[in-house]
C-alpha cells in the first residue's frame, strides 16, 4: 500500500508539472472554408498570426492558457479580423500539446473571405526594351510564372488585393532572379468585379548591346539572289539590340538557334537546297553572320579592278561548280580579259576538307595546268595560292571581305605585286 501511495504521489507531481510548463512553440494553421483560397495567401496569414501568437503565448504558463482557453480564443479571433484583410474569422480552435521538445500551443484558425473572391486571373507579361523576337525567346526562361501567379490569386479575397500584391512581387522577384539574372521586374495588380489583372514589366539592367553589325553570305550561290532574305533576317539581327550584354552571352545558342530553324523554313533557303548557319558573336557590338550554303552545287560570279598593275587589269571569272560527293566538286570556269576581250575556259576538279580547298584545272587556249590552294582562316578572311604551269608563274594572295558585294586582296606574283577590288554578285 505504501508503495503504491508513493507511485501515485510521484505521477501527480510529474503531471502537475507538465500541466505548469511554460510554452516554448506556437503552431498555426489557418484554412479558408470555402476551399478556394491558395496556400500561398494561407501561407501569408500564417506567417502573420503566428507573429502575434509568439509574442501572446511563448514562455506563459500552459495551465494558465488553458484555464482561460476560451477567452485566448475570441481574443485570437478578433486580432485576426484585424491582420487579415479581407476575410473574417469564423473559428479559433486552441490546444496544448506536451511533447519531449517542450510545449507547444497548437492553434487552428477557420476563415472565409468577405465577399466577392478573384473568379477570373488575367496576367500580362512584357519585356520592356527588348525586341519581340528576344522576348519571346526570354520568356521560355519563366513558363511558369504566368500559372503560378494565376494560382496565387484565383479564390482570394478581392478585398485582400493589397497585401496580396505584395506576394506576387515576392515571387516575381525571385523567379526572374534566378531564370533572367540580368533583369528587374515591377509588378502591378489591379481588380474589379471579381477579375484580377497582373502586369509584369520585365527590363535590362547592366551594360546593354548598343549597335549590332549583320551579314549574310553565301559561297555557293550568287548573293544577289538573297537579297530579300538578306533584309529580311537584317532586323530580327537588330533586334539583338537593347539587350544586357551578359544575357546575350548566355543565350546566344539559343538566339541562334532559333535563327536556324527560321532560315532553315524559308521558300528561298529550301529551293537553292542550302544549309545555314547561324553565327552570333557577343558584345556592347555584337556580331551576326549567317552563312547558306549548299553541299550539291558551289556558283560564284567575281570581278576584278586591279590597282597598280598595267596590264590586264580589268576581267571578270565565273564559276560552276557540282560537288559528286561531300568533298569532292567537278567544275567549270571562264574568264575574260575585259581590256583585249581575250576568254580562258577551265575544267577542273576540287577536294574541300574543312576550311581548306585544292583544285586542279586544264586550262584551254593556254593548254595549261593550273593549280590552286585556298584557306578561309575566317568568314572575311582568305588565303589563296595558285600555280600556272604554262608560265611557271606563282600567285598569292590575301583576301578580306567588306561586305557580301566587296572584298579587297593584295595579290603578289612572281614578277609583280598589285592590290585587287574584288566584285562579288
Amino acid at each position: 500500500m505504501l508503495r503504491e501511495a508513493i507511485l501515485f504521489l510521484v505521477c501527480l507531481l510529474w503531471t502537475e508539472c507538465i500541466l505548469a510548463a511554460p510554452v516554448t512553440k506556437v503552431n498555426v494553421t489557418i484554412r479558408d472554408e470555402a476551399g478556394k483560397t491558395s496556400p500561398v495567401l494561407l501561407h501569408k496569414m500564417e506567417d502573420s498570426m503566428q507573429v502575434v501568437a509568439s509574442q501572446l503565448f511563448n514562455s506563459r504558463d500552459s495551465e494558465f492558457i488553458m484555464a482561460d482557453r476560451s477567452g485566448y480564443e475570441h481574443l485570437l479571433s478578433e486580432i485576426s479580423d484585424r491582420v487579415i484583410t479581407g476575410y473574417q474569422t469564423n473559428r479559433v480552435l486552441l490546444s496544448v500539446v506536451h511533447e519531449p521538445e517542450g510545449t507547444a500551443v497548437d492553434l487552428a484558425f477557420s476563415v472565409a473571405p468577405w465577399a466577392q473572391t478573384v473568379q477570373l486571373v488575367d496576367v500580362d507579361i512584357q519585356f520592356s526594351g527588348v525586341s519581340h523576337f528576344a522576348s519571346a525567346v526570354l520568356q521560355e526562361r519563366i513558363p511558369a510564372l504566368k500559372e503560378q501567379l494565376q494560382e496565387t490569386l484565383q479564390g482570394a479575397s478581392l478585398d485582400a488585393a493589397d497585401w496580396a500584391g505584395g506576394i506576387l512581387r515576392g515571387q516575381v522577384k525571385s523567379c526572374v532572379e534566378k531564370a533572367l539574372p540580368d533583369f528587374k521586374a515591377a509588378v502591378d495588380l489591379t481588380t474589379k468585379d471579381g477579375s484580377a489583372l497582373v502586369q509584369v514589366v520585365i527590363y535590362p539592367v547592366g551594360e546593354l548591346v548598343r549597335s549590332v553589325e549583320y551579314s549574310m553570305i553565301s559561297r555557293s550561290i550568287p548573293n544577289i539572289l538573297l537579297m530579300q532574305l538578306k533584309y529580311k533576317y537584317a532586323d530580327k539581327a537588330k533586334s539583338l539590340q537593347g539587350l544586357p550584354v551578359s544575357c546575350l552571352e548566355a543565350n546566344h545558342e539559343v538566339l541562334a538557334e532559333r535563327l536556324l530553324q527560321e532560315l532553315s523554313e524559308e521558300p528561298q533557303v529550301r529551293r537553292h537546297h542550302l544549309q545555314p548557319q547561324v553565327i552570333i558573336h557577343p558584345g556592347p557590338e555584337t556580331q551576326v553572320e549567317i552563312l547558306l550554303e549548299s553541299d550539291e552545287y558551289k556558283i560564284w560570279f567575281e570581278g576584278y579592278g586591279d590597282i597598280g598593275r598595267k596590264d590586264h587589269n580589268l576581267s571578270g571569272r565565273a564559276h560552276i561548280g557540282k560537288f559528286i560527293s561531300h568533298r569532292d566538286e567537278i567544275f567549270g570556269e571562264a574568264g575574260v580579259d575585259l581590256k583585249h576581250v581575250k576568254w580562258d575556259f577551265n575544267a577542273g576538279y576540287a577536294y574541300h576538307w574543312g576550311k581548306a580547298t585544292l583544285s586542279y584545272m586544264r586550262r584551254v587556249p593556254a593548254d595549261a595546268n593550273v593549280y590552286r590552294f585556298e584557306y578561309d582562316f575566317t568568314p572575311k578572311w582568305r588565303f589563296r595560292y595558285e600555280h600556272f604551269g604554262n608560265t611557271k608563274d606563282n600567285e598569292y594572295a590575301v583576301r578580306y571581305r567588306i561586305h557580301e558585294f566587296l572584298s579587297g586582296e593584295y595579290v603578289y606574283s612572281t614578277n609583280k605585286s598589285y592590290f585587287r577590288i574584288v566584285g562579288n554578285l
